[in-house]
C-alpha cells in the first residue's frame, strides 16, 4: 500500500522526453499505441492501473475512450464503463441507462459468495458503509441501516451461518423500504429519520430492478440520469465496483499481468476518495482487475489510488493546481504548466515522456 509518509518521493522527473522510443520499456511493437511510437503495455509494469489527471477541455475523455476501445481489442478483455456524464459511448458496447424509466437496476444487496470473507452479515456493512458516504449518514443511521438489512436477509432465509443459503435471490431495496415502514408503525423514530435520508433511494428504483446480464465485451452504465440527486450515482457506481472485486477474488489468481476486466471511472469526483477504488487498485490486480480512474482534480483521488497506480496521466490542469499535481505525480512543475489539450505527461512505473495523445474519434476515422 502506497504511504505517504514511508520515504520521501523522489526529484520531479526532469528528463522528460517527446516521442523517444528508447525512452522507456514500455515503448514496445505491441500494447496499446497511446501516441505516435508510444504504446502501453500492462505486461512490462507491476499492475494496469491508471490514474488520469486534467481539466475540462483537457482531452481526457478522449484519452479515456482511446485506452478502452483499444483494450478491448488488443487484449481481448472485458471493459466497464462507469459513465456519470453520458459522455463515454464506445463502438460495439452494450450501455444500460440507470434512470426512473429504465427496466434495468444495480442491486448494492448482492452477496460477496466468498466463504472466507462473505455472507449477509458482512454485505450488511459494506453497504451500510457506502450509505453513510454517500448520503452523510450519522453512525446511528448507519448501524440501523445494518440491523434493518440483516432483517431483510433473515427474512429471505439468507443468513451468515449457512453459505448454501447465499446462493438464494438477494432482497432489494423495496424490502429494505417495506422493513424500514414497518419499523415506523411500530414507533421507532430512527427509521423515520432514515426513511427520510434514503427516500431519493426509493423514488428512483434503480436499486429495486434486476441487474442486466454483464457477459458483453464492453458494458457501460449511464449514470448521467442520476446526477440530480447527490449521491445516487456514487452508490450505484460503489455497488458495482464491489461486485466486480468479488466476483473476481472468486475466480482465484491470475497468472501473468494482463487483467481479466478494466473498470474505467470519470469522474472521480462523484467517488471521491472511494473506499472501493482504494480497494481495487490495493488487491485488484492479482485477480485480474483494473481500474481506470480520471478526475479533474487529484483533490478526488486518494493518496492510495494515485501510489498504486503504476500508469500515471496528467493532461493540461487548472493552474491552481500545478505544483501540488507537479509534486503528487512527481513531474517538472514548467511541464505541467505548459500542457496542451491532448498533450500529456505519462509515467510508467519509473519512467516518464510527453506523449500527444492521439484521440478516440481519429482512432475511428483511421478505421474507416
Amino acid at each position: 500500500m502506497f504511504q505517504k509518509k514511508a520515504k520521501p518521493l523522489p526529484e520531479p522527473v526532469l528528463k522528460v522526453v517527446r516521442h523517444a522510443p528508447t525512452a522507456s520499456p514500455t515503448v514496445t511493437s505491441s500494447g496499446i499505441q497511446l501516441g505516435e511510437n508510444i504504446y502501453w503495455n500492462p505486461e512490462l509494469l507491476p499492475n494496469a492501473h491508471i490514474a488520469i489527471i486534467g481539466a475540462s477541455g483537457s482531452g481526457k475523455t478522449q484519452t479515456l475512450k482511446a485506452i478502452a476501445y483499444e483494450a478491448s481489442k488488443v487484449f481481448s478483455l472485458q471493459i466497464f464503463i462507469v459513465d456519470f456524464h453520458g459522455d463515454q459511448q464506445l463502438e460495439g458496447e452494450v450501455c444500460y441507462h440507470l434512470d426512473m424509466e429504465s427496466p434495468h437496476g444495480i442491486n448494492p444487496l448482492t452477496i460477496d459468495k466468498d466463504t472466507k470473507g462473505g455472507g449477509p452479515a458482512l454485505q450488511a456493512i459494506a453497504v451500510a458503509a457506502i450509505l453513510k458516504k454517500a448520503l452523510s449518514m450519522g453512525p446511528n443511521q448507519e448501524g440501523l441501516v445494518i440491523e434493518v438489512l440483516n432483517s431483510c436477509y433473515t427474512a429471505r432465509g439468507i443468513v451468515q451461518s449457512d453459505p448454501k443459503s447465499w446462493e438464494q435471490e438477494p432482497p432489494t431495496f423495496a424490502e429494505l423500504k417495506a422493513e424500514v415502514e414497518q419499523r415506523i408503525e411500530e414507533g421507532c423514530k430512527e427509521s423515520q429519520k432514515l426513511l427520510l435520508k434514503l427516500a431519493a433511494t426509493f423514488q428512483y428504483g434503480i436499486f429495486n430492478r434486476p441487474q442486466p446480464p454483464l457477459n458483453a465485451p464492453i458494458i457501460r452504465f449511464d449514470l448521467s440520469a442520476l446526477g440530480k440527486v447527490p449521491g445516487l450515482g456514487a452508490i450505484a457506481a460503489e455497488s458495482l465496483a464491489k461486485q466486480l472485486m468479488d466476483s473476481h477474488r472468486l475466480h482465484g489468481e491470475i497468472e501473468g499481468k494482463i487483467p481479466r476486466t478494466f473498470l474505467f471511472i470519470d469522474e472521480a469526483k462523484e467517488m471521491s476518495k472511494s473506499l472501493m477504488c482504494d480497494r481495487i487498485t490495493a488487491d485488484g490486480r492479482k485477480y485480474g482487475l483494473a481500474l481506470v480512474l480520471a478526475s479533474q482534480s487529484e483533490r478526488h483521488m486518494s493518496s492510495d489510488v494515485i501510489g498504486n497506480s503504476a500508469t500515471k496521466i496528467v493532461l493540461p490542469v487548472d493552474q491552481a493546481e500545478v505544483k501540488s499535481i507537479a509534486k503528487k505525480f512527481r513531474f517538472a512543475e514548467e511541464r505541467v504548466a505548459r500542457l496542451s489539450p491532448l498533450q500529456a505527461l505519462c509515467r510508467f512505473g519509473k519512467d516518464a515522456m510527453e506523449v500527444d495523445i492521439v484521440p478516440y474519434f481519429q482512432r475511428l476515422e483511421g478505421e474507416k
